[in-house]
């Protein structure tokens, strides 16, 4: 596939402002990059902590390197498929504040993941009854954000979960994905697909990708050795990547690399630079 074709971005697990800067040098260094996703935790982008100035900041940034992006919500503390009523306007609330986030920095996709059902209820004799609750959460709140996210001109992409020990995951597969999406029918909600995510579990990566096709905002692109989330650099675990980036299906749709150091995303695009 001509390097053209890909949407490349990246990210990092951002712990200070150094981490951010690290990604905006390296696109820098690599021109294929087009994109960076900011992480919505603290000290980026986090309600209650994060000033007009921080945003002035990341988007004076992202001008300047001519660099587009998107924005990761905060994945703690918090679950779209919260069984309490209460928790859920409290995360549609919190989730309004990140596309406001997306808005200010000029950001095209905010991505959500879709929660989960805890062990004690997923064993409850009224285990049905919860699981059904969640979903209707879920797709309560994506819709009403789906609305908000309108008026901003963003997308919201809902992404497949990892394994968990402890926690039901309520959206982990292509079918589960596409249920909630399509129940949620709304134009600014749609699929981020995670390779890394769904080879966790075992799932065929290229079927994956042509079933959840249709619904496609956004990519998560990182490594592992089968066991855990261990988000390396493309060139290093189990997943051979090379068949998906001459996937005619992942053109034109951002393809962000989730990478857990700067040096590792170094060691990714000088890969990347001779597989394309």
């Amino acid at each position: 596939m001509p390097a053209s074709e890909l949407l490349l971005g990246a990210t990092a697990f951002f712990h200070q402002p150094v981490d951010f800067n690290q990604v905006v040098e390296a696109s820098v260094q690599f021109p294929l990059i087009q994109f960076v996703e900011l992480r919505g935790e603290t000290p980026f982008l986090f309600p209650g902590k994060t000033t007009e100035e921080d945003l002035d900041l990341y988007r004076q940034v992202l001008r300047e390197a001519g660099l587009r992006s998107t924005v990761h919500t905060t994945m703690y503390d918090i679950n779209l498929a919260t069984l309490n009523p209460y928790q859920k306007d409290a995360n549609i609330a919190c989730y309004k504040k990140y596309l406001d986030f997306a808005a200010a920095v000029g950001a095209e996709v905010i991505v959500v993941h879709g929660g989960e059902l805890y062990e004690e209820f997923v064993n409850h004799p009224l285990s049905d009854e919860f699981l059904e609750t969640a979903r209707a959460h879920l797709c309560e709140s994506l819709w009403e954000l789906g609305e908000y996210a309108r008026q901003l001109g963003i997308k919201i992409g809902l992404e497949n979960s990892p394994p968990s020990s402890s926690k039901m995951r309520i959206v982990f597969n292509p079918e589960s994905q596409i249920q909630i999406l399509d129940r949620v029918n709304h134009p600014n909600v749609g699929a981020l697909l995670d390779f890394a995510h769904a080879f966790l579990w075992g799932f065929d990566l290229t079927a994956y990708l042509e079933a959840i096709h249709p619904y496609l905002v956004e990519f998560h692109a990182h490594n592992n050795w089968g066991k855990g989330d261990d988000h390396l650099g493309l060139h290093q675990g189990e997943i051979d990547y090379r068949p998906l980036l001459n996937h005619p299906l992942v053109q034109g749709i951002p393809f962000i690399m989730e990478i857990r150091s700067y040096q590792e995303l170094v060691q990714t695009m000088r890969w990347l630079e001779k597989v394309l």
